[in-house]
């Protein structure tokens, strides 16, 4: 069975074929009413955990150099329109986004009923995205184009609804009405659409300086992560159309931190046993000799 994933541009939108991976076989966690959200660092699944001030918001490990997706999933049987914001900056166009019922929503991914997919970049054409990368902040993509905004670390995504139109059928006391159930019609079989022919991939480009080097370090005190400009990667798509409704129906928050701040935020636990150079210089373990009697 196929999956379909679709985005809006402009006045359309965008239906691009999903595969299946190792996530079809182990499904972590994933926070949302109408679209279940979880992401996957290097391919594998990640923890999300609760926010413990009961915000609301879920927090995940950030590795640098590591690239990450963000994978979706439609639990309604309708579709839904899916605005997914990194750092602030919409995932398809690259503008500063945010959820206002005063402001239009932007372009947004679209997911059949029940389907799934995976965001796995910025999304620079039809046929290409960036992957996403852990790098330091000030390396980002939002830092690099001069949109650093305090939505850094962030990653948000609002579902919306489909807005149908309102069409008045006047009822006549003469004419009974008369349910599909009751006629014994079956329901006509939505058409799926094709999916999109692979484009070629690209000549391979270079990535940012903190990204390419791929392993990692201990980060400073003043050090946080970012979203990079990431390697190129093929993912072909066609537009169709959706009217989302004005306000979303459903907002997930995940916010993304090295593993240094998630223990400083309470997030993740604290090592149980520490080094402590006063107490093995005070009682002489760890291979020191212990102080002399006298």
């Amino acid at each position: 069975m196929r999956d379909w994933r679709v985005f809006l541009l402009s006045l359309g939108f965008v239906v691009l074929p999903f595969q299946a991976g190792a996530h079809d076989f182990f499904e972590p966690y994933s926070p949302g009413s109408l679209v279940g959200v979880s992401v996957e660092v290097d391919g594998a699944p990640v923890p999300l955990y609760p926010a413990p001030d009961g915000s609301g918001r879920h927090y995940l490990e950030a590795r640098e150099g590591a690239s990450y997706a963000v994978r979706l999933d439609n639990r309604t049987g309708e579709r839904v329109g899916v605005v997914l914001t990194v750092d602030g900056l919409n995932a398809i166009s690259g503008q500063r986004g945010g959820v206002s019922p005063w402001a239009p929503p932007g372009r947004m991914y679209v997911l059949d009923p029940w389907s799934s997919t995976t965001v796995r970049g910025w999304r620079t054409s039809l046929s290409e995205v960036r992957r996403f990368t852990f790098v330091d902040e000030r390396a980002s993509y939002a830092a690099r184009s001069g949109k650093a905004n305090p939505r850094m670390g962030w990653i948000e995504v609002a579902a919306y609804r489909e807005r149908h139109p309102y069409v008045h059928q006047p009822w006549r006391p003469w004419e009974p009405r008369v349910r599909d159930r009751d006629r014994g019609d079956e329901p006509t079989a939505r058409s799926k659409e094709e999916p999109a022919p692979p484009a070629a991939a690209g000549a391979p480009e270079a990535e940012g300086r903190a990204a390419a080097r791929g392993l990692e370090r201990s980060q400073a005190a003043d050090s946080y992560p970012g979203t990079g400009w990431g390697r190129a990667a093929d993912d072909p798509a066609e537009v169709v159309s959706f009217d989302p409704e004005r306000r979303p129906a459903d907002v997930v928050t995940l916010r993304y931190e090295y593993a240094s701040a998630l223990r400083a935020l309470g997030i993740l636990p604290r090592p149980y046993w520490g080094r402590d150079r006063l107490r093995e210089r005070e009682h002489g373990v760890a291979g020191f000799a212990p102080p002399p009697a006298w």
